[in-house]
């Protein structure tokens, strides 16, 4: 490989744009620097290269999502993750209240039914509110909040059985405040619609109130427990599961109704926590059917290097491909 191929490969890992306008002008520049007889980059060239190119593609993807259609679906995401993450704080404290109302003295009997899982929803649905009314900056500052609880739950449940099964609600926490310190050209409820403010507001109520609706009407008295992944809980009986799937086809239908340039900005928004889903339970799981864990006494080993840096990466990396995926497919003159 001669000099010039040897630049020019390097010259490959910047964007194609910027590759377009700049590259014969850097490449005369760096062959005009070079010693005589020189046959490979220097060291000192290779990584000014590299650094160059990983601060070209860094103001492309800011460029990118400066762009109306990625702000009003980041504050979209904000509201539809902060209601999500609201439900999931929201349920068992939800219980235990319908549960005193229904003369059970001790509730659902946990001591910490109420704390600390009622501040977290209470913090979410702080978030929620202040987006909906247009407070998203706000809302950013509480959601840093709600994302240390998130965090401070993982990290528990991890130091205790080396289990990463429900990490997927930190990632989505952790997207909030940065998707809502964007300031979008409109607010949250005129690119939503009205109809659609409404039926996610009937997504959550019907998904926090799945567990204690089933309890007051006594429907799965007589009901074996459901178990399964897919509801994002375990042991709940058949009406209590009816109602946590007409929930998320609520917030399914709310994503999937809008239009097609804000559908796939939010589709390629949530790549990062599907991805995490996936990885935690069903590579990293309990079985770990494809980075398989060992575990000593029915108790998983902590994560590898290896494990902890798929874990890390794999989601960013696709989400970058979501997006990449996506500016080609809208780019002009490119086939849908």
């Amino acid at each position: 490989m001669t000099l010039h191929q040897a630049y020019r490969w390097l010259l490959t890992c910047y964007p194609r744009a910027y590759r377009r306008q700049y590259e014969d002008e850097l490449l005369g520049v760096l062959l005009d620097d070079a010693a005589p007889g020189q046959r490979r980059p220097t060291a000192r060239d290779v990584s000014a290269l590299l650094g160059g190119a990983v601060r070209a593609h860094v103001r492309q993807g800011g460029a990118r999502f400066s762009v109306d259609a990625w702000r009003d679906a980041a504050q979209v995401l904000g509201l539809i993750a902060a209601l999500l993450l609201f439900v999931r704080s929201a349920r068992v404290p939800v219980l235990h209240l319908s549960m005193l109302a229904q003369s059970y003295p001790d509730g659902i009997g946990e001591k910490f039914a109420l704390w600390p899982g009622g501040l977290g929803a209470a913090l979410w649905l702080v978030v929620a509110v202040f987006t909906a009314f247009g407070l998203g900056r706000a809302a950013a500052a509480i959601a840093v909040g709600g994302v240390a609880f998130e965090v401070v739950r993982v990290a528990e449940a991890y130091g205790q059985y080396s289990t990463v099964f429900d990490i997927w609600p930190a990632v989505l926490a952790a997207m909030v405040p940065l998707a809502l310190a964007l300031r979008a050209p409109r607010s949250v409820t005129a690119t939503l619609a009205r109809w659609r403010l409404r039926t996610l507001t009937a997504a959550t109520l019907v998904s926090v109130g799945a567990p204690s609706i089933a309890l007051v009407t006594a429907a799965d008295d007589s009901t074996s427990p459901i178990y399964g992944t897919w509801m994002f809980t375990a042991g709940v009986g058949r009406v209590e599961a009816i109602l946590l799937t007409a929930g998320y086809l609520l917030f399914a239908l709310v994503i999937l109704s809008t239009p097609t340039a804000l559908r796939l900005r939010l589709l390629a928004l949530v790549v990062p926590v599907g991805v995490t889903l996936l990885l935690t339970r069903v590579g990293l799981g309990t079985t770990g059917t494809f980075l398989e864990r060992s575990s000593h006494d029915g108790v998983l080993d902590a994560l590898t290097w290896a494990q902890w840096l798929t874990l890390v990466l794999a989601p960013v990396l696709l989400f970058a491909v979501a997006v990449a995926i996506l500016h080609h497919r809208e780019r002009p003159g490119t086939r849908a």
